[in-house]
């Protein structure tokens, strides 16, 4: 497996950075995992991209899982540090509102309808 996941806890806040290959397999199920139980915990949380060298449709559909679960339980999760290819892969799947470009912001909520097109 090509992804290292890093946890980081705080009273109300949990960042979850990822380092490698954010790919579908066995990388984008061990993402979507620890995402969906870190949620369990959390009510808030960032995912920091700077280390993910390369992604493609099945890690993005992993992410995009993870978004439209937040969502669907009322969480806040926003992504932080993303390379200008996954800024684009995310503008194009439509979960650009998750981006945080500059410093700490409220993350855009998706409708209903907007996560389940994206599940």
């Amino acid at each position: 497996m090509d992804l290292i996941l890093e946890v980081r806890t705080g009273r109300r806040r949990v960042t979850l950075a990822c380092h490698g290959k954010l790919i579908g397999g066995e990388e984008g199920d061990a993402f979507r995992r620890s995402a969906l139980l870190l949620m369990g915990a959390f009510d808030n949380m960032t995912i920091n991209l700077a280390g993910v060298r390369s992604a493609d449709c099945g890690g993005l559909g992993s992410l995009a899982s993870v978004l439209a679960h937040a969502v669907e339980k009322g969480k806040q999760v926003h992504m932080i540090h993303a390379s200008p290819m996954l800024t684009q892969m995310l503008n194009a799947a439509g979960l650009e509102q998750f981006l945080e470009p500059h410093g700490p912001a409220v993350p855009t909520a998706m409708s209903a309808l907007d996560a389940a097109a994206v599940a």
